[in-house]
């Protein structure tokens, strides 16, 4: 008798094989059309992509319990800060201090809370007698109390983790789409489509096993820095009116502050604004008019940024404390002491090899991989340094004066590293979406223009590659989706993974 896991093993190989089938084929128009949205048929078929994406990457993020607001945890801490805030303080009083917990020498050794068996709230900052957030606090203002307001509910937190996930995704196809637009307008279709689709998925995959809290601070930040990065690049190289230019610009710079106030890792990715300024320089005359109008699109980094010091220091007595520190969680950060004593060059180095090519064994159970440097988890990440080593490629970037921009993107992840192994006792896969996104834009600008310098007879191959790697990019992410961790699906309820598994082994395991 044929089980039901054989069929619906065949129902699922059989949909790959097609798929592959189809979109490998020399003869599909993914590789022999061009982007172009001027066309009715290419405009429905983004929107379809686009909303099947969103729809595959927020609809799981409600599966988990521990997440979808079914158990009490305090992964709804946007959600209590929220009504902290309605009630006039930024403190978060919970009614139930330990005295115990305060009669600590040191409250944030984890090791002495144990011992002593205190009672506390885990993942918050403990300053002076209470409780605080040390998560930024934009989305709070962004998300949870407008909708706190409007509804007379609280935003349950996953949700908020699906609203800049959704917005994070259509930035992507939409900045993906002006840098083809403006620099490679001979890309293919399904080169734009899947290259997006993957760069999405690969950014945003943890956020859709694990949404709650953690990814919804990261979320907010990619959310909110790709289109600054949007705003900026059409600023530079829109082809703007200069009457548009500076306030397109402006709005590049409130989204691109903002970032600090959800993730400072992620918006370090500003860094980006400074060989587009250098840009946008060389094609001017410098005068005082001009230099006022930077001032005034520039002006929101400064707003921000004082908004965000006296917020700190109304909490912590210090306008850079964002309450790292007095973190109550595994790992005693009270005692790192100044940066200078932080900086340890071997940590360092062996923080970037383990962030970027570390790698763990397989596993022997489905779904076999484990979590890996960036290019072990994702090796599409590392085209654009071969695609590099061809002197053309490197020319023709000189040429669009793209150059400084892709060094930038190149540095970035690397600083970014670099911070969060200094700030950081460990480092973990969800911070490795901090680094997906620019690796992912990176990827995209190498291989357009790579294309674009590719002889004709090979441009199809050159494209049909790219598509199948884009999705087994996606296939990837899917398994690691999978990986039972972080109190995620796969976590609360194992036999899930056993069900997938006799699917795809056709029930013959």
């Amino acid at each position: 008798m044929i089980n039901r896991y054989f069929v619906m093993g065949i129902l699922f190989w059989g949909g790959v094989i097609t798929f592959i089938l189809l979109t490998a084929r020399r003869k599909s128009r993914l590789h022999s059309a061009m982007q172009d949205l001027t066309g009715k048929r290419q405009k429905i078929g983004l929107l379809l992509a686009i909303v099947m994406v969103i729809a595959v990457c927020i609809l799981p993020m409600g599966l988990s319990p521990h997440y979808n607001g079914t158990f009490s945890n305090w992964r709804n801490l946007y959600e209590v800060m929220t009504e902290s805030i309605l009630e006039g303080h930024l403190y978060i009083d919970y009614g139930d201090m330990d005295p115990e917990l305060l009669k600590m020498d040191n409250p944030y050794d984890p090791v002495m809370r144990k011992e002593l068996g205190v009672n506390f709230h885990w993942d918050h900052a403990l300053y002076h007698g209470r409780y605080y957030m040390y998560y930024g606090i934009v989305p709070v203002f962004l998300v949870f109390l407008p909708y706190r307001i409007l509804t007379g509910t609280s935003l349950t937190t996953y949700h908020a983790t699906q609203i800049f996930a959704a917005l994070f995704i259509i930035g992507v196809f939409t900045l993906f789409y002006f840098l083809a637009e403006t620099f490679f307008n001979r890309i293919t279709w399904g080169m734009y489509l899947f290259l997006s689709t993957a760069v999405v998925i690969m950014s945003v995959w943890y956020s859709v096993a694990a949404p709650a809290l953690y990814c919804t601070a990261i979320t907010s930040g990619l959310c909110l820095e790709i289109w600054s990065i949007f705003f900026f690049a059409k600023a530079v190289w829109g082809g703007m009116e200069d009457r548009k230019v500076i306030p397109c610009a402006f709005v590049g710079s409130i989204l691109g502050a903002l970032a600090f106030g959800c993730r400072p890792s992620v918006a370090l990715a500003n860094i980006l604004v400074i060989p587009m300024l250098a840009e946008y320089l060389r094609q001017k005359k410098i005068t005082p008019v001009l230099i006022r109008r930077l001032a005034f699109a520039a002006s929101p980094y400064v707003v921000v940024a004082v908004l965000l010091m006296v917020y700190n220091y109304v909490r912590f007595d210090n306008p850079f404390e964002f309450g790292q520190t007095w973190q109550l969680t595994s790992a005693d950060q009270s005692s790192y002491g100044d940066i200078g004593s932080r900086l340890d060059l071997i940590k360092i180095v062996n923080g970037i090899l383990q962030n970027f090519i570390a790698f763990a064994p397989f596993n022997e159970e489905f779904p076999y991989l484990s979590f890996n440097g960036v290019w072990v988890n994702f090796p599409i990440l590392l085209l654009p340094f071969v695609l590099l080593t061809r002197e053309e490629v490197r020319k023709k970037l000189r040429e669009m004066h793209l150059h400084h921009f892709v060094a930038v993107l190149w540095f970035a992840p690397v600083l970014i590293t670099i911070i969060t192994v200094v700030e950081s006792p460990w480092l973990l896969e969800r911070y490795h979406m901090d680094l997906y996104w620019l690796m992912g834009i990176l990827c995209y600008i190498v291989t357009g223009v790579s294309y674009g310098n590719t002889p004709e007879r090979a441009r199809i191959r050159f494209s049909r590659r790219i598509v199948l790697w884009s999705s087994a990019t996606v296939f990837t992410c899917c398994l690691l989706y999978l990986v039972p961790w972080d109190a995620n699906l796969t976590a609360y309820d194992p036999e899930i993974l056993d069900e997938i598994c006799k699917v795809l082994m056709l029930g013959l395991q």
